[in-house]
C-alpha cells in the first residue's frame, strides 16, 4: 500500500449526523466532521466551526401535505464548534460542542404563539480510525470508521411537554376521528376527497422538536468511503445512532443517516483544490417512546434530500464545505412540520 498524499485529499462531505427526532429535529444532535476533510496528520491539531440552518414551514400528515393556515414555522440554527487531535496518521479524537438557536410559531392551548430557545446542545466525543487508504497516481481510496458518545449537556426541560397530561399514551388514529381535542398533539380532522381539512389548527411543533438536549447518553457509530479517479469524486457515508432513555423518561428512537455524493474538481493543484458535488442524503427513524414504553405517534420520519455541495482545501490547512439540501421525499407519521430547505457550511483550520 502506498502512503496517502495529503495533496490528493478529497474534500469529503460535511457529514450531518441526524438524530432523526423528525426531519427538522435532526439538528438536535447534528454532528459535522469537517475536520475529517483530509486524513489525520500525526500530531496535528484542528479547530473548526460548522453551521446548519433549517427552515421548516411545510405541515404533513402521514406523508401528505396539508395547508399551513396558522403559518406555523420553525427556524433552526445549529452552530457547532469542534476540535480534533490527530494522534497518528490513522487515528484522531474529536470533540464537538453545539450552540442551538430556534425561533418558532406554533399553537399552544388553542392560541397561536411565537417563541425561541437558545443554548448549548448535547456535546459529542468521537474517535475516528482509517483502516484502509490507498493512493496511486490519480487514484485514491479511503475508508474510515468512527464511534463515540453523545453527552447530555443540553437543556432538555421542553421534553416535559411530552409527559404532560394528554401526552402519556399513543393517540388514537386521528383519521377516524379518535383524536383528543385537548391533547396538544391531535384534534378531530375531517377528510374529503383524500385531503385533510382543519389539520393546521393543531400544533405541529412539540417539545421534542425544540428541546436543546435529550438528557440521555447516546452512541453514534458510522463508516465512510471516499474515492477519487483523476478529477472525479465519489463518497458515501452511513451512521447508526443508538439512543437511551433521557429526561422525563423520554427516549428518541434509534436512527439511520446516510449520504452519497458524486462530483468533479473545478480546480486542482498542490496548494488548492475546489470541487463541486451533487449530494443525496437520507434519514430513517421510528417512533419515540415515553414512560412505560408508550410510543408517540407523531415522531417517525423517513426523508430524502438532494442538493449541490461545494468543497475546498487550501494550503493543506484551510478546509471548507458549503451545501444546500432540498427535500425530495418525506414520509412522516401523523402530523409534523417538515423542512423546506437546509443550508450547511463548515470551516476548519489545521495547525
Amino acid at each position: 500500500m502506498k502512503r496517502f498524499s495529503v495533496r490528493h485529499a478529497v474534500a469529503t462531505l460535511c457529514l450531518v449526523v441526524a438524530s432523526g427526532k423528525s426531519a427538522e429535529a435532526c439538528d438536535l444532535c447534528a454532528l459535522y466532521t469537517a475536520v475529517q476533510v483530509e486524513s489525520p496528520v500525526e500530531g496535528a491539531v484542528r479547530v473548526g466551526a460548522s453551521e446548519q440552518f433549517t427552515y421548516l414551514d411545510r405541515i404533513q400528515r402521514d406523508g401528505h401535505y396539508v395547508e399551513n393556515t396558522a403559518n406555523q414555522f420553525l427556524k433552526s440554527s445549529v452552530t457547532q464548534v469542534s476540535s480534533q487531535y490527530d494522534a497518528t496518521d490513522t487515528l484522531a479524537l474529536q470533540f464537538v460542542l453545539p450552540v442551538v438557536a430556534r425561533d418558532y410559531r406554533r399553537i399552544e392551548d388553542g392560541e397561536v404563539t411565537t417563541g425561541s430557545t437558545t443554548g448549548i446542545g448535547d456535546a459529542t466525543l468521537l474517535l475516528h480510525y482509517i483502516p484502509v487508504r490507498y493512493a496511486d497516481g490519480d487514484t485514491l481510496v479511503r475508508f474510515r470508521v468512527f464511534g463515540g458518545v453523545e453527552l447530555p449537556t443540553g437543556d432538555a426541560h421542553l421534553l416535559g411537554e411530552e409527559s404532560a397530561e394528554g401526552h402519556d399514551a399513543m393517540p388514537t388514529d386521528s383519521h377516524d376521528g379518535g383524536g383528543s381535542e385537548g391533547s396538544g398533539h391531535h384534534s378531530l380532522v375531517s377528510r374529503h376527497g383524500g385531503i385533510d381539512h382543519e389539520a393546521t389548527t393543531q400544533n405541529a411543533i412539540h417539545g421534542h422538536d425544540i428541546a436543546l438536549g435529550s438528557g440521555s447518553f447516546d452512541f453514534p457509530l458510522g463508516a465512510g468511503l471516499t474515492t477519487q479517479l483523476s478529477k472525479f469524486i465519489f463518497a458515501a457515508d452511513a451512521q447508526y445512532n443508538i439512543r437511551t432513555q433521557g429526561a422525563y423518561s423520554y427516549q428518541y428512537a434509534n436512527d439511520w443517516v446516510w449520504s452519497t455524493a458524486v462530483g468533479h474538481y473545478l480546480y486542482l493543484d498542490d496548494h488548492a483544490q475546489v470541487a463541486l458535488r451533487a449530494r443525496l442524503s437520507g434519514q430513517y427513524k421510528g417512533n419515540d417512546t415515553g414512560k412505560g414504553g408508550v410510543e408517540y405517534s407523531d415522531t417517525a420520519m423517513n426523508g430524502k434530500f438532494i442538493g449541490p455541495e461545494l468543497t475546498a482545501l487550501v494550503a493543506h490547512q484551510w478546509q471548507g464545505v458549503l451545501g444546500w439540501d432540498i427535500p425530495i421525499d418525506v414520509n412522516n407519521s401523523d402530523l409534523q412540520i417538515t423542512p423546506s430547505y437546509r443550508i450547511r457550511a463548515a470551516l476548519t483550520y489545521r495547525f
